[in-house]
């Protein structure tokens, strides 16, 4: 059953203009002075559809619970309800960021200074886009097919649709009075005439039952009085019709009067509030739809993709309920009508010739999508106005949600493509409900396009008007809506935005590596699915651990053979994890902390995976990967700092990494070699690491039959070949030392699995070349270097710097 998205509809309204979501060109809208015409006089019309069935929704293909103009709403959203801060009583100053975020303190001016690119939630189709693809050449399909990468474009029945008219919110559905006006009880029963006398009808109830309902005619005298065809029933649901006009003039709370094609139904819904339902042809209806979503000046190419998008997205049933297919706003899809009757007895016309033309030329034309099952299905074609150059993904199993660059996004006329705004301390104050804020951290982003893709998760932070430390939540969109545009012309277009103000280089570390570990912990919340525990004085299977912990977004934290730290116990305390995965056997983490640990998790639910050495601990990890996996990393095991650089990108990129020795293969790496089956194997380090007989042999066991490496002259060119398999631009960087492996153990985990960014490895008393070149290629915003000063000291922090943004 499909999630009404209902509640959010006014909340919309309130906040942003009726078709802000679609492409921001002029107001196609176009106003003449003449009575409402017949369906054939309407503009460049279509032909008219025999009356069919409602069409059948593919009610097994899975359905995102999405918004077209914010994209996929994650419970606890701080969108559309009301923040909730947090006051920690006794603490007066701000204390130490969350390890691996974007930190931005208050500027001095009161006013932070913001740089983004796009108009809305960036997933799939880009309005802006398929413009600029139209005058590129691309054909309606191409666009299609560019943006809904994998679906197909079929032909298909698409028969009447349901509207939900929730503009018409006061309860009581109320048309004007025509000839040739007919009443039923629902659209395709009997009809029967209205009496005249009467200007304006009316249906109500003032009861919860459906025999309570009343039509009403509004006389002469300016009376409303009960007034029933006779032969009608006299309950809900009542419909109204003009088999003559083909359209019905519908009051709204507001006075004004909009045309709509079709039937007009008056639907109890189970209270003493009535719904209005528009039923009409599913051509008729996207008319409006086209021209509302996107200018009529756009590329004809354009306007027919948008008509695709559009009639696939309204049989999805999208924003849909048991009274509706879906909604008139554009939490469904923008509908206005066939037009708008003014005062003066003009029309303003909501269709257009051409957007009419591109609707009637993909006549039944929908996306299509194998979920799986083998027979493809209804696709969801998000769409938004511009993508700022680069599209995001959509949620699991919507393979065609993709991100990719778009270059079709920066044509000429697109204002919102890339953008300057601002975001004022004081209107992050109201929203927040934060006495005095004094900074901003970004926790999170997608990972997808330049500064690292689009925010996801923030903290806003200050101080109570007692001086307490005070925080809230907030969602990329939530800082959005501090000040959105268009309604503000400084304001934000989308989530996808970085703030022009130059970053800092923080250390996280502890008073050891166990504190160093479990105060890098912190970048996680409470409630983890998982912590990855490894001992922290034996590399090997902390390495194979940092990659696997990648997959999950887990934190690695470290522990003693046989005690484990204080620090460790006080994370886990924290963490709270449903389960913890033990990496090493029982020499590395005895029995007694195995079961002390489990002792620490909610469920009771701790895995040990272990070998009978380092290399079958790694094959044992490398087990509980799928096989046919795009690669599998091979390192050194004899040696760590390939490894370390290498466990990010594992991590990052969800594949298994295996350690070798440097002249030869043990049978437990072979063994998992030949059931992954990789399509290719990617050497870590040069050939004094892994020798090349050792990659041919490894590289045997591959679809491919091929490996490559990824090496430099040492240990930093390695480790800068490594990260340059990373987008360039993202932040925050992750710098650590190439000289001991804990820290940069537990930041690999944090890097890429959190962050999807490499770790950075440096020199402990000075910035090699090949350290400055990863960092200028990264250009983060924030550095965040792992472990005292006495493993990095004061003066190589101090030369990192230069590097930031």
């Amino acid at each position: 059953m499909r999630r009404s998205l209902l509640a959010f509809c006014t909340a919309l309204a309130l906040v942003l203009t009726p078709t802000a979501v679609a492409a921001d060109g002029e107001d196609a809208a176009t106003t003449t002075a003449v009575p409402t015409p017949s369906l054939d006089q309407q503009p460049a019309p279509d032909q008219q559809p025999a009356p069919e069935a409602a069409p059948v929704l593919d009610d097994d293909a899975p359905v995102l619970e999405v918004d077209q103009r914010h994209g996929v709403l994650a419970e606890g959203d701080d969108l559309f309800g009301t923040p909730q801060t947090v006051v920690e009583s006794g603490i007066t100053t701000l204390p130490g960021p969350q390890p691996g975020a974007e930190v931005y303190p208050r500027p001095a001016n009161g006013i932070y200074q913001v740089t983004g690119g796009g108009f809305g939630h960036g997933i799939g189709m880009s309005q802006y886009g398929a413009h600029g693809a139209g005058q590129a050449g691309l054909s309606h399909a191409q666009i299609l097919s560019f943006y809904y990468p994998g679906t197909n474009l079929e032909t298909r029945s698409t028969g009447t649709i349901r509207i939900g008219i929730t503009i018409d919110n006061d309860g009581v559905t109320r048309v004007a009075h025509r000839p040739g006006l007919v009443v039923s009880s629902t659209p395709g029963d009997t009809t029967y005439p209205l009496p005249p006398g009467y200007s304006q009808w009316r249906v109500r109830t003032t009861t919860a039952s459906a025999a309570g309902c009343t039509l009403q005619g509004l006389d002469a005298g300016g009376t409303w009085r009960t007034a029933w065809p006779s032969g009608m029933p006299q309950s809900c649901p009542v419909s109204f019709s003009s088999p003559t006009e083909g359209s019905v003039d519908l009051y709204l709370p507001n006075g004004s009067t909009r045309i709509y094609r079709g039937t007009l139904t008056a639907t109890f819904r189970g209270t003493t509030s009535l719904l209005t339902v528009n039923h009409l042809p599913m051509q008729h209806y996207l008319r409006s739809v086209t021209m509302a979503e996107m200018p009529v000046s756009f590329h004809t190419e354009a306007l027919k993709a948008q008509a695709v998008a559009a009639r696939s997205y309204a049989l999805r049933g999208a924003g849909g309920t048991a009274h509706y297919d879906t909604c008139d706003t554009t939490a469904c899809q923008a509908y206005r009508g066939m037009g708008a009757r003014n005062a003066n007895g003009t029309v303003t016309w909501y269709e257009h010739a051409n957007t009419t033309a591109a609707v009637g030329a993909t006549n039944g034309q929908v996306l299509t999508y194998d979920f799986g099952s083998g027979v493809p299905q209804l696709a969801t074609t998000m769409y938004s106005s511009s993508t700022g150059g680069h599209t995001t993904v959509g949620g699991p199993g919507h393979g065609y949600l993709v991100a990719q660059p778009d270059p079709y996004d920066t044509v000429a006329n697109n204002p919102r493509s890339s953008w300057s705004a601002q975001l004022p301390v004081r209107n992050l104050e109201q929203r927040y409900n934060i006495h005095r804020v004094e900074r901003v951290q970004i926790l999170r982003r997608d990972g997808h396009g330049e500064w690292g893709g689009r925010v996801l998760d923030a903290r806003v932070e200050g101080f109570t008007a007692g001086g307490h430390y005070t925080w809230a939540y907030a969602s990329g969109g939530g800082l959005q809506m501090s000040n959105p545009w268009p309604a503000n012309a400084n304001g934000l277009s989308s989530h996808y935005f970085t703030f022009d103000q130059r970053g800092s280089v923080e250390r996280i570390f502890g008073d050891d590596r166990y504190g160093t570990a479990a105060q890098a912990s912190r970048a996680w919340g409470t409630n983890t699915n998982v912590v990855y525990v490894v001992n922290g004085l034996d590399y090997p299977d902390a390495l194979t651990a940092a990659a696997r912990a990648g997959v999950y977004d887990a934190p690695v934290l470290l522990t003693r053979s046989d005690t484990i730290p204080g620090a460790t116990l006080s994370a886990l305390q924290r963490l709270n994890p449903a389960r913890v995965v033990v990496v090493g056997g029982p020499e590395a983490v005895s029995t007694k902390v195995t079961q002390e640990l489990r002792n620490l998790t909610r469920n009771r639910d701790l895995t040990r995976v272990g070998g009978t050495n380092r290399y079958a601990t790694a094959a044992a990890v490398a087990s509980y990967y799928p096989a046919g996996r795009a690669r599998v990393y091979l390192a050194s095991g004899e040696d760590y700092p390939d490894a370390l650089a290498g466990a990010a990108l594992a991590g990052h990129e969800s594949m298994p990494m295996l350690l070798t020795r440097q002249d030869r293969l043990d049978q437990a790496t072979i063994d998992q070699l030949s059931r992954l089956g990789a399509q290719e194997v990617v050497v870590l380090g040069g050939s004094t690491a892994v020798s090349d007989a050792v990659a041919e042999q490894a590289a045997g066991y591959s679809a491919s039959g091929t490996y490559r490496r990824l090496a430099g002259g040492d240990r930093y060119a390695t480790m800068a070949r490594i990260a340059g398999q990373f987008p360039a631009g993202r932040t925050p960087a992750y710098v650590a030392s190439a000289q001991d492996f804990p820290d940069a153990i537990v930041g690999a985990a944090l890097a890429g699995g959190l962050h999807g960014v490499p770790i950075v490895l440096t020199a402990n008393d000075r910035v090699r070349s090949a350290t400055a070149a990863a960092l200028t290629r990264q250009s983060p915003q924030a550095i965040y270097l792992l472990g005292g000063s006495g493993v990095v000291t004061d003066a190589t922090m101090e030369l990192l710097s230069p590097y930031l943004r």
